[in-house]
């Protein structure tokens, strides 16, 4: 059986002493949802795994594309059939705006075949390339709350329609962006959402952080 973050984690607990029950009040859950968790019956968001691995002592984690995964002492330095894309401490808000923390720790690292990555992120660099997490249901219909999406932030200006990771004021957001006339649209997938502008006198308030290539919750979704 390979092995899983969830199986690093416990191996991590066992050393250290760590309980589920006191695991449990350092994250401010309950002791059913980190059993749950540690179970694999349920699929945390990648903040929480995060928090998790903070808890415990580990610092970096590899999961590869088969599910496995492997607990790093350093950083890893790519080879030349491994293709590896950075998981972030990071939620980006498909709804009505979410602050996130300034700190962006890397909380793993997903690992591709090279040429599985040409067909998937056609030919971004990995550098290039960065999971997070989205929240919020603004967007259902395209991805869903809780989905990874991975952002190509080598696009930091707007390079015509299509789904964005932006900051607005101080909120980061995952929305359509469209330029109609002088003001910059911003659209949400789920017609419940109304569609708000950013005009010429608040651009200075935008910042784009990357272009959305793909969504991942069981499957992946091209976006373009």
């Amino acid at each position: 059986m390979a092995n899983t973050w969830q199986n690093i984690v416990k191996n991590r607990m066992k050393i250290v002493g760590e309980t589920q029950e006191s695991l449990a009040e350092k994250l401010n859950v309950t002791q059913g949802s980190v059993a749950h968790w540690l179970s694999g019956r349920r699929k945390p968001d990648t903040d929480i795994i995060a928090s998790i691995l903070k808890a415990v002592g580990i610092k970096e984690i590899t999961i590869n594309a088969d599910g496995s995964a492997i607990e790093n002492n350093a950083k890893i330095k790519n080879k030349k059939n491994n293709f590896l894309v950075e998981v972030l401490n990071i939620t980006a808000s498909a709804g009505l705006g979410y602050l996130n923390s300034d700190v962006k720790e890397v909380i793993k690292l997903i690992e591709y075949d090279s040429e599985q990555a040409k067909t998937l992120f056609k030919g971004v660099n990995a550098e290039n390339l960065k999971v997070i997490n989205i929240s919020g249901d603004s967007m259902q219909g395209t991805f869903d709350s809780g989905d990874a999406i991975f952002v190509d932030v080598s696009k930091r200006m707007f390079e015509g329609d299509g789904i964005y990771v932006f900051t607005f004021g101080r909120n980061l957001f995952v929305k359509r962006l469209q330029v109609i006339k002088n003001v910059i649209r911003v659209k949400s997938d789920n017609q419940l959402y109304d569609s708000w502008d950013i005009s010429e006198d608040e651009i200075d308030q935008l910042y784009i952080h990357g272009k959305v290539m793909l969504s991942q919750s069981m499957l992946l979704r091209k976006h373009g």
